[in-house]
């Protein structure tokens, strides 16, 4: 067991240096490259692997999406950014954070204030000019992370910007035990990252936990069949909490 350890150890710790490796080349591309964003999911799917997560997806990703996932851990971002060429729903704060912040802004997601109400046109109008240009967004509309027992209600503000995706996607993210069950209760909570949790404290615990990060793409939902970006939010929530509970089931 001693042995498994240290094997795994260093296999976590290789990943890392790899991953960390890819920064110096990706800072002397040109930002938003075609080379850049290959560079930002090589390096993420290295992150994922260091932190001992097995990405697994079930469906497919659709091109040109407005993608809508529930959020859990700090680790949803490496995870999806490993999968999808998409570009985030971040909130503002992240630009002042040391180091972090600086490559943040350089990856460039669309940062919104969600403190600022009255910011929401502004940030609804970013996130449609990245539709315009082609580019799929990652939204997370809970406006939170939770221990992810469920899928949070909704913020519909940002979904007034769906009217220019070519379709809206929703995507599930459930942390799972390697053998694809259910976490318990406490190790669920030690894969959340909520409130007052420090990012590094946070990664640590779930570089400990070893487990399978599953993402299941729903079926892609035509922005045209719904009145309104309410009704739109609506159904994307039905969709994702009806797929949250035929998952495994948590174990006692």
């Amino acid at each position: 067991m001693g042995l498994r350890r240290i094997i795994g150890s260093l296999w976590a710790f290789a990943n890392l240096a790899f991953a960390c490796l890819l920064i110096l080349p990706w800072l002397a591309t040109k930002p938003q490259s075609r080379v850049a964003r290959r560079l930002e999911r090589l390096f993420f799917g290295w992150i994922t692997k260091g932190f001992g997560l097995d990405v697994r997806c079930e469906g497919r990703a659709a091109p040109h999406a407005l993608f809508i996932a529930n959020h859990i851990s700090w680790a949803d971002i490496p995870v999806l950014a490993s999968v999808l060429d998409a570009d985030f729903v971040a909130k503002s704060e992240i630009r002042q954070w040391p180091l972090i912040g600086w490559l943040a802004r350089r990856y460039n997601p669309v940062f919104i204030d969600r403190e600022r109400r009255g910011r929401a046109g502004a940030h609804a109008a970013a996130v449609r000019q990245r539709l315009e240009d082609r580019r799929s967004v990652i939204l997370c509309p809970e406006g939170t992370t939770s221990v992810g027992t469920a899928i949070l209600p909704f913020r519909t503000s940002l979904f007034s910007a769906a009217d220019d995706a070519a379709i809206v996607q929703p995507v599930v993210i459930r942390y799972l035990d390697r053998a694809g069950n259910a976490l318990c209760t406490k190790r669920q909570r030690e894969v959340a990252w909520i409130d007052d949790d420090d990012l590094l404290s946070g990664a640590a615990r779930v570089a400990r936990e070893h487990i399978l990060v599953k993402l299941v793409f729903l079926p892609p939902m035509k922005v045209s069949d719904f009145p309104d970006r309410k009704a739109l939010a609506e159904a994307a929530h039905a969709a994702m909490s009806k797929a949250y509970a035929t998952a495994p089931k948590r174990p006692r």
